[in-house]
């Protein structure tokens, strides 16, 4: 990558964590371009330097939700293993991904109807890859005998939503950390599809 892309990638990046924060904090519409330079002690310009549109920033912040979705899923697939461990797997990975990145998951479902309608069939083109990985992971556990349910697709929306939901409750420094939730909610998907929750 030429040295003009990584600083526009990394000028993307930082734009986008700060919006991020910001469409959390005081909603997608509440939020200005002003207010996101001036967050970022820059002027204006900087932002029109990466995006055009405010608009824009929304949609890359929900398709970069996407696309650690898709990778949390990928992953576990790809490392191998029974299809046991590999929805343990990636449910403790989405956990984590879910809660590190907190104020994204909350924009994503938050501000779904301030998309415009040209980016919506491409997010949910994404949401379907998502949800049909899932769903054949938990396919191939059926087939195998290792899980138990009657409609994969069903116990693919119970375990993205049971996990996705941590958004609105995890709060830092509370009962339980990151690692413990991940180790509970991957417990939970096994039982969801009846598979033994036993891995220590």
């Amino acid at each position: 990558m030429a040295l003009r892309d990584e600083l526009k990638s990394f000028k993307k990046e930082r734009i986008l964590e700060e919006a991020e924060r910001l469409f959390y904090e005081r909603g997608f519409r509440g939020t200005s371009l002003d207010a996101i330079a001036e967050s970022l002690d820059m002027t204006k310009p900087f932002i029109y330097g990466a995006y055009e549109r405010k608009l824009d920033i929304l949609v890359d912040i929900y398709e970069r939700a996407m696309n650690r979705s898709l990778d949390a899923i990928r992953g576990a697939r790809e490392a191998g293993g029974t299809p046991a461990e590999q929805l343990r797997r990636f449910a403790r990975t989405y956990t984590h991904v879910v809660i590190a990145h907190q104020a994204g998951t909350a924009v994503f479902f938050r501000e779904e109807p301030s998309i415009p309608e040209e980016a919506v069939r491409r997010i949910n083109e994404m949401k379907g890859r998502f949800d049909a990985e899932l769903a054949s992971l938990i396919g191939s556990g059926v087939a195998t005998g290792d899980f138990r349910v009657a409609d994969p697709r069903a116990a693919t929306l119970a375990i993205g939503g049971m996990i996705s939901w941590a958004y609105v409750w995890y709060r830092p420094g509370g009962r339980m950390t990151p690692d413990e939730i991940a180790v509970q909610m991957s417990d939970y998907a096994l039982r969801i599809v009846g598979a033994p929750a036993n891995d220590p």
